[in-house]
């Protein structure tokens, strides 16, 4: 008998959408019909997720529908079922967003960007207002915003080495934890006692933010180099899987400071006891960092990556895998990817490619455009 996992058939991309600036973080909201992205352009990017009545369930008179056929209905590419209509992006950010979270049963989303803000807001039609902020939440980056399971909490980590614990409800303060050296990433234990986060050394530590003890403490400093004097940090997500048994640090092995180069890392460790069950290199030394992680219901990672100009990949891999069992290569340095709560749906965002994003004048005009993303929206056949 063959245990072996069945692997899905191959996504299939369904359209491309552009947003105007460079996309860091995309979700989609619980009820599947927004879709949030933060962005280097100070604001919140916002879509409605439009159901598109099929063809077949439009009743037509007999000669008009012969009419609307097309004569090569057989070859005609096929429309996609969604569609992506732009809303008024959420604004009053000072920097960055690099991250966006979703409560999980109210309508809130939760927003932070590279001047310290973090945000709880509304996110449903033209006019959604915050319900609280914070100017200075941190002292400048705030890495990554998580919420707890049951939306009760929020956990904040960031540049000034705090871990923050917030109300959802209301953003007041429930606990903070000052840690030695910069935090890249911070995630929720199931029960929501617990945070895991990870800093600029790939150490990562679990603490109880009740008693402000650290209980445990993990080595992951693959995801860690020194080099031309710089300390390389390589860690970009944290992840716990199996209802908490497997945690997963992923990010990148980096091989050279400066213009960093390395291959994307994931690193499983058994939560009980700390110890590392396996390190995957999923990409060649260009491939630089795996950006962010969705769980699929069907029993894999997706990651999204981005490496040197014009390298990224989306690959979907099993825990319990080496390699992954699925790869494409044809979008440029892509940062996110957030799945569709049916499951079957997602988008990967990227970024264009031969842009003059880096200041560099254009040849042809002394114009540079900033960097765009392409939003990739695919569907995993049934």
């Amino acid at each position: 008998m063959n245990d072996k996992p069945v692997n899905p058939p191959a996504p299939r991309e369904l359209k491309t959408f552009q947003a105007t600036r460079q996309l860091l973080s995309a979700r989609f909201s619980p009820c599947g019909k927004f879709l949030c992205s933060g962005a280097m352009d100070r604001v919140v990017f916002r879509w409605n997720v439009v159901e598109k009545k099929p063809a077949a369930d439009i009743e037509l008179p007999d000669e008009a529908a012969k009419k609307a056929a097309p004569k090569n209905a057989k070859n005609a590419p096929k429309e996609s079922p969604v569609e992506l209509t732009p809303l008024p992006p959420l604004t009053g950010f000072g920097g960055w967003v690099p991250t966006v979270a979703f409560h999980p049963t109210e309508k809130l989303l939760f927003a932070a960007d590279s001047w310290g803000r973090l945000v709880g807001t509304e996110y449903e039609g033209d006019a959604a207002k915050p319900r609280w902020q914070h100017a200075t939440a941190h002292d400048g980056w705030i890495r990554r915003v998580a919420v707890s399971a049951d939306g009760k909490l929020l956990a904040t980590c960031g540049r000034d080495r705090f871990v923050r614990i917030w109300n959802a409800a209301d953003g007041k303060p429930v606990a903070k934890h000052e840690h030695s050296e910069d935090v890249f990433a911070v995630t929720f234990t199931p029960d929501g006692s617990q945070v895991v986060f990870g800093d600029t050394f790939g150490k990562l530590s679990t603490l109880d933010f009740k008693s402000g003890k650290v209980a445990r403490q993990f080595d992951a400093s693959a995801l860690h180099k020194l080099s031309r004097l710089q300390d390389v940090a390589g860690l970009r997500v944290l992840m716990l899987l199996d209802e908490g048994k497997t945690l997963v640090a992923a990010g990148c092995q980096p091989k050279d400071g400066g213009f960093v180069e390395g291959g994307p890392v994931l690193l499983y460790f058994n939560f009980a006891d700390g110890k590392l069950l396996r390190e995957v290199r999923a990409g060649g030394e260009k491939d630089g960092f795996v950006h962010d992680l969705a769980w699929h219901p069907g029993g894999f990672l997706m990651a999204a990556t981005s490496g040197q100009p014009g390298s990224g990949k989306l690959m979907f891999i099993r825990p319990e895998d080496r390699e992954p069992f699925y790869t494409n290569s044809s979008m440029a340095n892509c940062h996110a990817v957030a799945l569709h709560p049916d499951g079957k749906r997602f988008v990967v965002t990227s970024t264009n490619r031969n842009s003059s994003g880096n200041g560099r004048p254009n040849s042809k005009d002394g114009e540079y455009p900033g960097n765009s993303s392409p939003v990739h929206l695919f569907e995993i056949p049934a």
